[in-house]
């Protein structure tokens, strides 16, 4: 979904159009998942995590003015902060659990391991640059805007979290 089409749905959304909210709603939800599973390591707890990212979301879409953000910016701002909310709440990041993934012994699992042990090793802000940019496949301007930094910062930091996880690889 493009940014114009976004931007389209949610004056549509904002407006009481029910199509509108739902098409919002299918067009950014995999990856919003997607991201929360990975961040989460549980996918019950981030399809919770992702009803209440989407409650937050309609509750504030009335007041909702874009200043240069994109709904999907928002949005995964919005789970951030859910997310956050819930490891204040619970003392702690949810642990890497390896028996919540595949266990199967094909190369695609291999490496999906691989990756994941390459993640775990990283910081937490390393981690969640590359999640938003290669997860959540969002620009690096609306990184800088969720994490509250310029877009210069956000972009060395990027590339900084990138140069560690290669030289975990090597």
């Amino acid at each position: 979904m493009t940014s114009n089409e976004e931007q389209l749905l949610l004056k549509n959304a904002q407006g009481g159009d029910r199509a509108a909210l739902g098409m919002l709603w299918d067009g950014l939800t995999p990856k919003l998942f997607g991201y929360l599973v990975n961040v989460l390591r549980d996918r019950n707890l981030a399809e919770d995590m992702l009803q209440n990212t989407w409650l937050r979301a309609i509750e504030a879409l009335p007041k909702f003015q874009q200043r240069g953000v994109s709904v999907s910016a928002w949005l995964f701002a919005i789970a951030r902060n859910e997310c956050r909310q819930y490891w204040r709440k619970s003392h702690g990041e949810v642990p890497f659990d390896p028996a919540m993934h595949d266990r199967g012994t094909t190369d695609h699992a291999q490496d999906r391991l691989d990756i994941e042990s390459v993640l775990a090793s990283l910081s937490e802000d390393d981690r969640e640059l590359i999640r938003l940019r290669y997860i959540a496949d969002l620009p690096v301007s609306d990184i800088a805007r969720i994490m509250n930094i310029n877009f210069i910062a956000a972009r060395v930091r990027l590339h900084r979290a990138l140069a560690r996880a290669r030289a975990k690889i090597i």
